[in-house]
Formats: C-alpha cells, sequence, structure tokens
C-alpha cells in the first residue's frame, strides 16, 4: 500500500482513510472493522458469510485489527463442547480518541524532525548517497 502525505490535501478526506494511512489498513480490513463494529459480538463464521473473504484473510484481518487494538476477542465455551471467540470493536468515541492521540504524537514528532532540518544535513545525506554509489561502480 503506498501512501503519500499529500493524499491528505483534499476536500475529500474522511476519517477513514485517515484510519487506513495511519494503521496502514487495506480496503479488507476497514471491511472487517466495520462488519464487527455493526454486527458485535460476531464470530468468525458471520463475519465471513457477510463479507465473503476465505477464513485466512478474515483471521489475518482480524488479529491486525486487535493488534492496533480496535478489535477484541472473547473466548465462548459452547454447551456441546469446544469453544468459538466473538469479536468487538471499540466504540466510535474510543477509535477517534485514539486517533487523536497518535495523530497529535505523530504531529509533534514531524514537526522536531522537520525543525533539525539544515544544509549540515543535507550535505551530509548527499555525501553518504555519493560514497554508496562509488562503492557500486567500484565492485
Amino acid at each position: 500500500m503506498h501512501f503519500s502525505l499529500s493524499s491528505f490535501d483534499s476536500d475529500n478526506l474522511t476519517c477513514f482513510d485517515i484510519i487506513k494511512a495511519v494503521h496502514a489498513l487495506t480496503d479488507s480490513e476497514l471491511e472487517i472493522l466495520s462488519c464487527i463494529h455493526q454486527n458485535q459480538p460476531i464470530d468468525m463464521k458471520e463475519i465471513i458469510s457477510i463479507i465473503p473473504k476465505d477464513r485466512a484473510t478474515v483471521s489475518r484481518s482480524i488479529r491486525k485489527l486487535m493488534t492496533i487494538g480496535f478489535v477484541r476477542q472473547d473466548k465462548i465455551n459452547l454447551a456441546r463442547g469446544g469453544y468459538k471467540y466473538q469479536y468487538y470493536s471499540m466504540s466510535i468515541q474510543e477509535i477517534r480518541d485514539k486517533l487523536s492521540q497518535l495523530i497529535l504524537k505523530i504531529s509533534n514528532r514531524m514537526i522536531e524532525a522537520v525543525s533539525t532540518l539544515t544544509e549540515e544535513r543535507c550535505r551530509q545525506i548527499y555525501e553518504q548517497v555519493i560514497e554508496k554509489y562509488n562503492q557500486l561502480t567500484v565492485q
């Protein structure tokens, strides 16, 4: 997935664009998050019946969404034995708050990084590039 900050300079920017960019989510992962949010609690079988993707793809997406913290799972013991997982998403308010905090943190780091831009640093980078390519031509 390719992402450019210049894509944020658009009148059509949505919260979903920001979520996808900040967390490197695919359209499929965003669809699965939406499905879980609208149908919670929901299990894997129900997700697949709504979004016809293979189980491995849905499972990978859920793991990623859980790592980010947007989704959690509960293990449910079945009366006939065995178990299944049910999935829940954060509330919209929790997602907004988490996203706002992360954007602020990233923004502050970016401002700090930009403040370190100097002619000297640009010259150092250029010299490193020249050295790299000189080494390649020698070999």
